[in-house]
């Protein structure tokens, strides 16, 4: 059987190895396994707030993927997936090869939704790939070096101010390590920290509106200690350089902006005609199946799973899309020896977010913690994950 996985992120580099493993322990060689990515390294998508705000190790939240995979079967092409055709079982790449497949894997991840906000894809800086990160990085380094020679202190402050769109996981993460990374960079540029303004905007009336009330009302004292402004139920309307109009017809002037708002699948999934929801997420059954189709697999970020209540769908982070890899490598498995295929039971490990180095918010196995708690199990999942892809 040939399989093809697209994306070598958490879901589907974990499919790859995951399968390519118990093919090996069963030494059946008849399965081929071809990962396809458009990056020549795996990133750690849940750690790239952490690039963004210290240059220290900026290549710290990639593995190159030759090395993962060394000594493995699998086939690894480096190429941008520029079509889907199911009724071809085959994708296109960006160089023309064409790849078939007799069981398609995609986890594609997701890419930046700006809600058609004017000038969005223009004047902002998302922040979903490692690229993203260190473009971050970068440019705020520029902005402190560039203030530090200003002498108008109103354009000191026009440069000092960053503004993240956003309240959620990623928004409220990359706040808290702006707030303790900008007083390490006024020491090492010279710039005046009494400028530095950091705004955290939100159109919800909570932020992490995911977990409820309790957990905004512990990210807003955390934050407003680390003299981080919060503006919620605020509606970006327009972006401009250095300007967002924002609801309530009032102007919003920042030198770095920064937008954290939202996630969408890639337009691949759509253009290949396969079933979608709202998000462009590709529809699936509880065996992660595209609906009507025995051949092609979504999981991640870029599949809408049932979550077996009413409407509502497995959420789209990085915990739930290694298990579904892991799930979709044993079910492939059986399927190639003749076994019937599982359904995929998401189990609800629960979610954690930082809020600077020494704080953070998170519904462990279900309860709700607070405080450097978060930190430690954080930094271990991070580290077990890390272990789990290196020594495979």
């Amino acid at each position: 059987m040939k399989i093809v996985i697209l994306g070598a992120g958490y879901g589907g580099l974990r499919t790859a190895m995951n399968l390519e493993k118990l093919l090996r322990a069963h030494q059946m060689t008849d399965t081929v396994i071809t990962l396809i990515d458009q990056n020549p390294y795996h990133q750690l998508i849940q750690e790239l707030h952490h690039t963004a705000t210290d240059g220290s190790d900026s290549r710290a939240a990639i593995y190159e993927i030759d090395q993962l995979i060394r000594g493995r079967q699998i086939e690894f092409i480096c190429g941008r997936v520029e079509a889907i055709l199911p009724g071809e079982q085959a994708v296109v790449l960006n160089d023309g090869q064409r790849i078939s497949y007799e069981r398609l894997v995609i986890g594609l991840g997701s890419i930046t939704d700006f809600h058609g906000v004017p000038g969005a894809p223009e004047h902002t800086l998302p922040l979903r790939t490692y690229n993203d990160a260190v473009a971050i990085r970068d440019h705020v380094i520029a902005q402190f070096k560039a203030a530090s020679e200003m002498r108008d202190a109103k354009e000191q402050r026009l440069a000092l101010t960053t503004a993240i769109i956003g309240g959620g996981y990623t928004g409220c993460q990359l706040a808290g390590e702006f707030a303790v990374w900008v007083d390490r960079l006024c020491r090492d540029t010279g710039a005046p920290r009494s400028e530095v303004r950091i705004a955290l905007l939100d159109r919800h009336d909570v932020l992490l509106h995911q977990f409820g009330r309790w957990a905004n009302d512990v990210a807003e004292r955390v934050l407003d200690r680390q003299r981080v402004s919060i503006y919620l139920n605020i509606d970006v309307e327009a972006v401009e350089p250095q300007l967002l109009r924002v609801s309530g017809n009032r102007v919003l002037r920042a030198g770095t902006i920064i937008w954290a708002a939202g996630v969408r699948a890639p337009d691949l999934i759509a253009q290949a005609g396969l079933p979608t929801d709202k998000m462009g997420r590709a529809r699936v059954d509880r065996y992660l199946r595209v609906e009507d189709r025995e051949d092609i697999f979504v999981l991640g970020d870029c599949a809408a799973i049932p979550a077996g209540l009413g409407d509502e769908t497995v959420p789209a982070t990085a915990s739930y899309a290694m298990r579904q890899g892991e799930h979709l490598a044993e079910a492939l498995f059986d399927e190639i020896q003749g076994r019937a295929a599982r359904a995929y039971q998401p189990l609800k490990l629960g979610e954690l977010v930082s809020l600077g180095p020494d704080d953070g918010v998170g519904t462990p196995l279900g309860m709700p913690v607070t405080g450097y708690t978060i930190q430690l199990l954080k930094k271990g999942i991070e580290q077990f994950y890390r272990s789990s892809i290196t020594s495979f």
